[in-house]
């Protein structure tokens, strides 16, 4: 499990989209579950 913060779903997109290839090639090196991402709101 993984918690990344982010300022928006902008943000987001904007640093995993272009990196979304080698994320996912590498997660087999730690699990063989298929992964889920999932968008939240933190609330203060």
């Amino acid at each position: 499990m993984s918690h990344l913060y982010y300022d928006s779903v902008a943000a987001f997109e904007a640093s995993f989209g272009p990196n979304a290839d080698k994320i996912m090639a590498d997660i087999p090196n730690f699990t063989n579950t298929q992964p889920i991402i999932q968008i939240s709101e933190v609330m203060q």
